[in-house]
């Protein structure tokens, strides 16, 4: 069933402005993006056994339709992907004992950002849900261990990793070049781009009337890479990192920044979730 997300901050304007008689803003997301992207499931680079195991069930997820039936759950659609190669030709080690590790201790900790909708977040009960959530557990599941999701500072994610404390980072974290030199990935799964999202009343149309805005983002993401790279970078007048994405959209609907550069993945989902509650 799909879960809804709270943000205290968009309910106390909705309040004000139903007792003043306002009409509460709007918010959409522009027709120019960022960049496009997927998402996949990281590991340690030597850990391929775990890896390709992990893939193994993803792949069986989605030749017998358990994949899709949650993707439906929380996108309304089947919006996985199927048929992409492997983004590394590999075969374990011989002294691979990755999978083994998992399967001896039975658990597989999964590193996430908890409030990162609809991938990964605490839903109305302080419960960790999610379209990741799901499928790590079935994967884990069949893997014949349970998933233990450990929130992590995402900024820190290949800290975290590395040191072990996790066994994956698995919560719509997108494949870049960067991110494949330092951790193993088997196939994207997920197909993303970078989108701006504006308050309706701000004017804001293009990307290219960005110059002279703030912009607010998610510190260690993609979106931080994909405005960095785009030429309105210069033109932009400052832009804020913040933990996490719901911050940054409430800091948006606080008038504390003019635009919001964010996935599209968790920008549509809070866009849908904005108006429902209208």
């Amino acid at each position: 069933m799909k879960k809804t997300i709270a943000f205290a901050l968009a309910l106390t304007l909705l309040t004000c402005c139903a007792a003043c008689g306002a009409q509460p803003d709007t918010y959409k997301a522009l027709s120019d993006t960022l960049a496009a992207e997927e998402y996949g499931v990281g590991f340690r680079n030597e850990d391929v056994a775990l890896g390709l195991a992990v893939q193994g069930c993803m792949d069986e997820m989605l030749t017998d339709g358990t994949a899709e039936k949650i993707s439906m759950q929380w996108f309304g659609r089947d919006a996985l992907l199927r048929d992409r190669a492997l983004l590394e030709e590999e075969s374990p080690a011989a002294d691979d004992g990755s999978l083994d590790a998992v399967l001896e201790k039975g658990t597989l900790v999964v590193g996430l950002d908890d409030s990162y909708p609809p991938m990964g977040f605490r839903d109305e009960n302080n419960e960790i849900a999610g379209l990741d959530i799901y499928l790590a557990n079935e994967v884990a599941r069949r893997l014949g261990v349970t998933a233990v999701f450990t929130p992590i500072d995402w900024d820190a994610k290949e800290l975290e990793l590395a040191a072990g404390k996790i066994d994956c980072i698995w919560n719509g974290m997108t494949i870049t070049e960067g991110r494949l030199d330092s951790m193993f990935f088997a196939r994207p799964y997920v197909a993303n781009e970078q989108i701006i999202i504006v308050s309706d009343a701000s004017g804001i149309q293009k990307k290219a009337d960005l110059a002279g805005k703030k912009v607010g983002l998610q510190k260690g993401s993609s979106s931080l890479d994909a405005l960095e790279s785009d030429p309105i970078r210069a033109q932009v007048a400052s832009v804020t990192e913040y933990p996490d994405n719901v911050s940054a959209y409430t800091d948006l609907k606080a008038g504390r920044i003019d635009a919001l550069v964010i996935d599209s993945v968790v920008g549509d989902y809070l866009l849908a979730q904005e108006k429902a509650a209208q």
